[in-house]
């Protein structure tokens, strides 16, 4: 019973840091957070940055993302909504454990949900690529994973000094 309350609350803190992250917006409407483009959560059209998309393939990008923002919008809503009821649940170091082990179980119904939309977005728009634009984007993404390797590594030996 302990290790499923520690799990469904390990799992409830990370899908509420993620879904922060994700929900960050500044003044503007762009993304904040992290840096000038919004930190990690930057969206399709950065992925597809480089690879020379050509201006139909352009408007596809926009015209999906439009598109789907209706399907995404209600889930990011009851995620925020079930993130406050998880901070009422909790305020003031009450705890109700059959309550918050409720929440947590929706909250992680609706991460799953989320991801699956993101995915299903994901593979509407790489389906209008090219075959050499999706080798390109397969080349860069090998390339990223090489730095994020090689700054690991760099780390954990700054470390172990």
């Amino acid at each position: 019973m302990k290790k499923a309350l520690i799990a469904v609350l390990a799992l409830v803190v990370v899908a509420t840091g993620v879904m922060f992250a994700v929900a960050q917006r500044s003044a503007d409407g762009k993304k904040g957070g992290w840096g000038k483009r919004g930190g990690h959560h930057r969206g399709m059209g950065m992925a597809f940055r480089g690879i020379d998309l050509t201006e139909e393939q352009k408007a596809k990008v926009k015209e999906l993302r439009t598109a789907n923002r209706s399907s995404l919008q209600p889930v990011m809503e009851s995620l925020k909504a079930n993130r406050e009821k998880m901070q009422e649940l909790t305020a003031n170091g009450a705890f109700d454990e059959a309550q918050v082990t409720a929440l947590a179980n929706a909250q992680a119904s609706l991460s799953a949900k989320l991801i699956v939309e993101r995915q299903r977005i994901k593979s509407q728009m790489f389906s209008i690529l090219t075959d050499e634009q999706k080798a390109k984007l397969a080349e860069m993404k090998a390339k990223r994973g090489e730095r994020h390797k090689a700054r690991k590594a760099a780390k954990a030996e700054k470390v172990s000094e």
